[in-house]
């Protein structure tokens, strides 16, 4: 080795010590200079603005640029059920600014969906912390001649295939979802992808249904834009009380809420520094538990969660293995 060779050498063993010190390892010593963070750092969202990931990511966004001292960027990325998103995700740098907003669809059900999927929830992120879970609501239009999942399921039986429903997109859990209930309810349903939020076209009647998390679906039911048919899970909400549950109509519908349920999860790229997703986790878990964040929360029929970064980890995994089945018992496939 030459002499150059020697001396830059040892100028990267300083610059790794110096980090260590700094409690964040040398997988980011390219990219940061002093301690973490020391510019904005990035969200990435895989849905349009406006739908229940957008807001609760803008809500922790806020709170987290506060707590850090630096912008926290919201940037949306939506398109084929998320999976746009995630593939553009996993190719960030692991440095601690780029980080993945996700949910239960986009890390457990779409790369089961798409062949050509770029990216492998399992091994392309580090989880950093979910933040809470989240009931669907089954919506409709309101000029449509059922007002609970009795009347849609004998409307549909008398009218086969004349029902239609929008979802985010081809592999996400509004799709796969209500595909799936409508195979066990022995209905016939038609699916229409949207790119963008549908909530529009199923209040003017453009479209009949769609499966909307309770974030948004709630203040829409409220104002009578749109009816409240059910509710996911075995339990009503609070902000809901009139809207049945869909288990309530059958009991093997929706067990534990394992199909119409989602979460909202934090991820980084796999070659974040444990550090910063120590460091991170602590940050979000503190901001998931101020009074004023959980009552936001539980107004919209959301649960906060705020858990350790394993246990977000462990129910993607349980997740991934549970969607994978019933997506290929649906035999719902994009090439």
């Amino acid at each position: 080795m030459d002499r150059r060779s020697l001396l830059t050498a040892a100028g990267q063993v300083a610059a790794l010590g110096s980090l260590s010190s700094l409690g964040i390892s040398g997988a980011s010593a390219q990219t940061n200079s002093g301690p973490y963070p020391n510019r904005p750092i990035k969200f990435i969202v895989p849905f349009p603005a406006g739908i229940s990931p957008d807001v609760i990511a803008r809500l922790i966004s806020d709170r987290l640029s506060q707590s850090l001292g630096q912008a926290v960027i919201v940037d949306n990325k939506p398109g084929a059920g998320g999976m746009i998103g995630a593939e553009a995700a996993a190719q960030t740098p692991g440095d601690g600014y780029n980080i993945f907003f996700a949910v239960k669809s986009v890390m457990a059900i779409a790369p089961h969906v798409y062949t050509t999927a770029k990216y492998n929830p399992l091994k392309d992120f580090k989880s950093i912390c979910q933040v809470l879970t989240v009931p669907h609501v089954i919506t409709a239009a309101p000029n449509v001649p059922y007002n609970n999942l009795k009347e849609l399921v004998e409307y549909a039986k008398k009218n086969p295939g004349k029902i239609d429903y929008a979802s985010l997109g081809v592999g996400s859990q509004p799709h796969i979802a209500m595909e799936a209930w409508a195979q066990r309810l022995g209905i016939k349903l038609t699916h229409i992808p949207y790119k963008s939020n549908p909530a529009a076209d199923v209040m003017s009647g453009v479209v009949s249904l769609s499966l909307e998390a309770s974030t948004t679906a709630i203040p829409s039911i409220k104002a009578g834009k749109i009816k409240g048919i059910a509710i996911s899970g075995s339990s009503r909400i609070d902000s809901l009380p009139d809207v049945p549950t869909v288990t309530e109509y059958g009991n093997t519908l929706d067990v534990n809420g394992n199909i119409g349920n989602s979460w909202h999860g934090i991820f980084a790229p796999a070659s974040t520094p444990d550090a910063v997703i120590t460091k991170l986790n602590t940050e979000i878990v503190k901001i998931v538990k101020m009074p004023d964040v959980q009552e936001r929360m539980r107004s919209l029929g959301l649960t906060p969660t705020g858990t350790p970064a394993a246990v977000l980890a462990s129910a993607m995994s349980a997740d991934y293995a549970f969607w994978g089945q019933l997506v290929r018992d649906l035999d719902i496939k994009v090439e």
